[in-house]
């Protein structure tokens, strides 16, 4: 799974990008984009660990992308490479730039966060109304000369129907489509389509106020077109990863931190792209393991070893809650908090489960 980090010059975008990764930023301008893979964050496999104290912890991981700032004044060439990096994503992060600092000029004419998100919206639109029209024209011929399959005509009934929203400034996720007609349409890869997520990179002023210019009317925009929506200061969260374990508490403390930031943008991410995670435990590791959500105990099985789903019998399944009432998964067999489920059960988010099935 594949976040695309995107975003205008000087919004800091390689900075939340240098944090989720947990790499080095020297503060150089990118002409090439670059892929890292991150842990996600996640309280409850560190208060298993503390429980388990395992040889080894595992966190659920995703891969980032960092693209190049996209500048809206550069030519279209410059403009179709950028969006060209983007292409194969799963997912975006927007990152908008709110926090104030008169050594970092604004882009040109996006002074202020709403212009940024709104030419960045704008910039997708153009680009998926492109690829839209192309197909169009194409499937076009083959209807006229009666060419056309079933699933070609299908695809142009789709198509028609987002090109409309597209055309209205809308983003193609407001076209509800099911699993089939996804496919249909998966090898265009609109970015209007991908999951979003608009991270507005605040300072520590707007952070301890909680506001900043036309925040309102950013947050209506991004529920406008299913984004899903977090703030976080780029500059605290750098200053967190400098101190140590100590003085990082007090700090926030100060701050009235509950979580750094970084760690709920990551969560944020994992939710709003449809992941949920399950876990094993145990003194040789604690792991997540990531699935989709609505994936069965068979297909998630599978996430371990193939050989398991293949050969699924049962999974044993202790909620996350109830384990830690009880203290360990032995005494919440004891309790009768474990149960069997089959094949088809669907997989619940923070399921602690041990697989059985044929070798």
């Amino acid at each position: 799974m594949k976040i695309g980090i995107f975003g205008l010059p000087m919004s800091g975008k390689t900075t939340i990008f240098s944090l989720l990764t947990d790499t080095p930023y020297d503060g150089s301008y990118k002409v090439n984009s670059e892929e890292k893979r991150a842990f996600i964050r996640d309280e409850r496999i560190e208060k298993l660990s503390e429980i388990y104290q395992p040889k080894k912890t595992t966190y659920a991981e995703l891969d980032f992308v960092d693209i190049p700032s996209f500048d809206s004044s550069s030519d279209q060439k410059e403009k179709s490479r950028i969006l060209q990096m983007i292409q194969n994503v799963d997912s975006m992060i927007l990152v908008i730039r709110a926090f104030e600092n008169d050594e970092v000029p604004y882009p040109d004419n996006n002074e202020t966060p709403l212009k940024q998100l709104n030419t960045l919206i704008a910039e997708l639109i153009i680009r998926d109304i492109e690829v839209v029209e192309n197909r169009l024209a194409r499937l076009e011929i083959s209807i006229k000369k009666n060419k056309a399959s079933k699933d070609e005509i299908k695809e142009n009934e789709i198509l028609e129907g987002i090109k409309n929203l597209l055309m209205e400034e809308k983003f193609a996720s407001n076209y509800e489509l099911n699993e089939e007609e996804k496919k249909l349409i998966s090898s265009l890869s609109l970015f209007t389509l991908k999951p979003i997520i608009a991270v507005v990179n605040i300072d520590e002023n707007q952070h301890d106020s909680d506001d900043y210019s036309q925040k309102e009317e950013l947050i209506s925009t991004c529920k406008d077109n299913n984004f899903a929506y977090i703030d976080i200061s780029g500059k605290i969260e750098s200053d967190l990863v400098e101190l140590n374990e100590d003085e990082r508490k007090m700090f926030m403390e100060e701050l009235n931190i509950e979580r750094p930031g970084i760690s709920r943008l990551s969560k944020v991410v994992y939710d709003h792209i449809g992941l949920i995670s399950y876990f094993t435990v145990g003194k040789d590791e604690v792991r997540a393991w990531t699935i989709k959500k609505g994936t069965n105990m068979k297909k998630a099985a599978g996430a371990i070893h193939s050989a398991l789903e293949k050969g699924f019998i049962k999974a044993e399944v202790i909620k996350y809650e109830d384990l830690i009432v009880a203290g360990n998964d032995e005494e919440a067999r004891k309790r009768g908090l474990s149960r069997l489920a089959g094949k088809d059960e669907i997989v619940e988010d923070g399921n602690i489960m041990e697989i059985r099935a044929n070798s």
